[in-house]
């Protein structure tokens, strides 16, 4: 038997309360650090997936602009937000060559579809030249969120130096010699410059 003035065995109620504050505090502090890092891991997902996207789809228009081409009827069409132009399309067989050359006309735009609350970057192809005239078209979406698309052009002088960019281009029976395009999805901004080997070039007036 305990004698006077001796401490029961257990903890009293102030003691328990106090043990669970501590371990409360403990706890939400772990939690909010797990909560913080996967927050941050889903962004890095996020912003590594639309990073890829972004760059494989400068590099899908990088290609094609560098095969685009020009035939009476069929202008390249250069704007700030929309770009039109005839390009030769080729498929890779198992063995890496080239099968099924032909040529099409792509066209890239950004807008907003119906019951949509952001703008969406469409490519969309005609599949031949006859449908292109005829307005026949598929479209692919590219890019679901967009927050914007700039688009601009330059080609040469007589001495083979580049003009200043500018935002449309307006020699209809020639290409640019070169397409800077700035992509800009989920408040990051990418850019790509294209130069095109048979472009436009101003030949000596003298």
């Amino acid at each position: 038997m305990n004698g006077r003035g001796s401490r029961p065995d257990g903890f009293t109620l102030i003691e328990l309360l106090l043990s669970l504050l501590i371990f409360s505090i403990i706890s939400l502090a772990v939690y909010s650090s797990f909560a913080a890092g996967v927050v941050a891991w889903r962004r890095a997902q996020e912003f590594g997936s639309i990073h890829q996207t972004a760059r494989l789809l400068l590099e899908d228009m990088a290609q094609e602009l560098k095969n685009a081409g020009v035939i009476e009827g069929f202008a390249f069409v250069g704007e700030a937000q929309r770009l039109s132009f005839l390009t030769l399309r080729q498929r890779s067989d198992a063995g890496g060559r080239s099968v099924n050359p032909r040529i099409t006309r792509v066209t890239y735009e950004v807008r907003r579809p119906r019951a949509a609350s952001n703008d969406v970057l469409f490519r969309v192809e005609a599949s031949d030249m006859k449908r292109s005239q005829e307005g026949g078209r598929e479209s692919e979406l590219m890019v679901g969120i967009v927050s914007g698309l700039d688009l601009q052009y330059t080609h040469t002088d007589s001495k083979g130096e580049l003009l200043p960019w500018r935002d449309t281009w307006d020699v209809s029976d020639a290409l640019p010699i070169g397409v800077k395009i700035t992509l800009v999805v989920g408040g990051t901004r990418f850019t790509k410059t294209v130069f095109i080997p048979h472009g436009f070039r101003e030949k000596d007036k003298h």
